[in-house]
């Protein structure tokens, strides 16, 4: 679903995190897809907080700098937004085509978003008849705050790019899932309700201080959430287990994770179960019949070693780590494969942007 999306030829994957700026183009090929473009640039710390811009001139300057590394064939972008800046909704409305849901859906709107509709920025997506109801059809409602929107699309600006569209971390992670192997996505026009043995999943990335989840049943999104909690957090562990700086607890992470105290790693893992273990029962209050019964880890954390194994065991469900450059075409003589293969699953939703280009 490409969301504020305004369809245009050539456009590349931006993904604007507080750590930094992921580039991404992809190109068909006759397997699948190639990378054509790649560049990640990190970020001052508190450049960006809370998905809110604080130095907008270090942000454009690693954008620039990131246009410089990639030389991208486009300067049209998808970008995407997460957090308390969007809303996410299923909405269930009367059966009627998409030329008439479009002059209702400020209405529908204001009964579900609590900002004022003049200040936010409204899209949806049609799922399919209800289960329960075919009478009825299911609509992805998502509003977007306007002055987060306008503020990333004006440092853009000042780097030379264009936003062609403006998408959702939890739409982007799943369009990344379905060129993996482990993801099954959605059969189009299927309207069969679920049954017990229905396929559930969720796809969960994890960044450095935000996590995305969105649980799919039979590859149709059935709710998506996103929490504050990340690798950050893990840092900050090992800066009051350890007594070291920021940069030095960033440092112990990357290079001498074995070195890590066993206390830090239970509280960051206690922590990280205890925010799963909330969004998987805001998700089983409204579909306890569906439960999840594997977990796709992405993002920078899915890179800690052993995050799956850990997460397993400690929630009793399936997780396996995603890394959508297994089925990325890498040219050797342009790009580091090793590299690009072993930090692939932080790079699900700057993939999943890319992909927008594609889209029918």
């Amino acid at each position: 679903m490409a969301l504020f999306s305004k369809k245009s030829e050539g456009m590349v994957g931006v993904d604007i995190s507080s750590t930094g700026i992921k580039l991404v183009e992809l190109a068909r090929s006759r397997s699948g897809f190639e990378l054509v473009a790649m560049a990640m640039i990190p970020l001052p710390r508190d450049a960006i907080v809370e998905n809110t811009i604080i130095d907008s001139t270090a942000v454009t300057q690693a954008l620039v700098e990131a246009v410089e590394q990639a030389r991208p064939g486009s300067r049209n972008v998808a970008l995407a937004v997460s957090g308390n800046a969007v809303i996410i909704k299923t909405i269930t409305v009367p059966a009627i085509t998409e030329f008439e849901l479009e002059p209702q859906i400020e209405f529908e709107a204001d009964q579900h978003v609590p900002y004022d509709i003049d200040d936010v920025f409204l899209d949806f997506h049609i799922q399919g008849l209800n289960a329960e109801e075919p009478e009825k059809m299911d609509v992805v409602l998502v509003a977007c705050k306007r002055e987060v929107v306008e503020d990333y699309q004006l440092v853009l600006s000042k780097a030379g790019l264009h936003v062609k569209c403006m998408d959702c971390a939890v739409f982007a992670l799943e369009n990344a899932a379905e060129i993996t192997d482990e993801h099954e996505p959605a059969i189009v026009g299927d309207d069969t309700p679920p049954d017990e043995d229905a396929e559930v999943h969720a796809l969960v990335n994890i960044g450095a201080n935000m996590m995305n989840i969105n649980v799919l049943i039979n590859g149709r999104m059935a709710f998506v959430r996103d929490q504050f909690f990340g690798g950050q957090n893990l840092t900050e562990e090992i800066q009051k287990e350890h007594g070291l700086s920021y940069q030095e607890a960033e440092a112990l992470k990357l290079e001498r994770f074995s070195d890590i105290s066993p206390e830090a790693l239970e509280r960051f893992y206690s922590g990280l179960t205890s925010e799963l273990v909330r969004s998987l029962d805001f998700y089983s209050a409204s579909k306890a019949e569906f439960p999840v019964r594997k977990l796709y880890i992405s993002g920078g954390s899915a890179l800690i070693p052993n995050i799956a194994t850990e997460l397993e065991q400690r929630l009793g469900i399936d997780s396996i780590v995603l890394n959508p450059m297994k089925n990325i075409k890498v040219a050797g003589r342009k790009f580091d494969v090793e590299q690009l293969q072993r930090i692939g699953p932080m790079l699900m939703v700057p993939i999943g942007l890319a992909l927008r280009n594609f889209d029918a």
